[in-house]
């Protein structure tokens, strides 16, 4: 077997960057290109009728177990397909509900204003500015939704407490940059959940990675979808 080429390699990292993977690659001098998931495995990928990935498992190495298996594979994008389909079934937690809102930290070193260019689609989306950084705005009254707060837990520990939802007159929720580090990126999400002018209540989200942020963004439209207008 061999090492693939500068081409090949130029392909993986592409498709990697493309398709938003939670993908580490190494390339130099001093190491065998590789692509590690999220898990610890550690792929290398060689030329051998075709390609192989030998998959390293580095806690069975720690066992005195055989740490590697081969795949074959007839081309390069099907190598590339099974490092998307073991990336996207790996379990991951990129959203996490928080009471916290006071203080929203912020990392100035990894940050780039252009970050907000990444979620714009349409004129419901506005760029605001809070002294040192953009932060996005979603605003859209097409949306009735009814929503309540995760952490309104009453109605579980009374009877006399009821879990009411409340009819929100728009969909409208508030993301600021927390950490903005390459494949280590960190937000604070806030969903509107009143109709207050003055005292607006939100429900408050820490979520990591982009990807992480576009996935929430994908799942709130779906499931506000059922509080739409239907335009007759």
């Amino acid at each position: 077997m061999k090492q693939i080429d500068k081409k090949d390699k130029e392909r993986i990292n592409s498709f990697i960057e493309e398709n938003d993977l939670d993908l580490n690659i190494v390339d130099n001098t001093l190491s065998r290109y590789s692509v590690s998931a999220e898990d610890g495995i550690t792929f290398y990928i060689y030329e051998y009728n075709g390609y192989v990935i030998s998959k390293y498992d580095q806690f069975k190495d720690r066992q005195r177990l055989d740490p590697y298996e081969y795949f074959a594979f007839n081309t390069l994008q099907q190598v590339l397909e099974q490092l998307k389909y073991y990336d996207n079934n790996l379990p991951k937690n990129y959203v996490e509900p928080t009471l916290d809102s006071v203080e929203i930290p912020f990392d100035k070193n990894t940050y780039y204003p252009e970050w907000v260019d990444d979620f714009i689609e349409n004129e419901n989306w506005k760029v605001e500015i809070d002294g040192e950084y953009n932060y996005l705005v979603y605003e859209n009254h097409d949306y009735k939704p009814e929503l309540i707060s995760p952490f309104n837990t009453l109605h579980e520990v009374s009877s006399i407490n009821s879990k009411i939802y409340t009819r929100v007159d728009k969909l409208s929720f508030i993301i600021y940059p927390v950490s903005l580090g390459k494949k280590n990126e960190k937000y604070f999400f806030k969903l509107l959940c009143n109709n207050e002018e003055v005292m607006k209540e939100y429900i408050n989200y820490k979520v990591s990675k982009k990807r992480g942020l576009k996935n929430l963004i994908n799942e709130i439209f779906i499931q506000m979808e059922k509080f739409k207008i239907k335009l007759s």
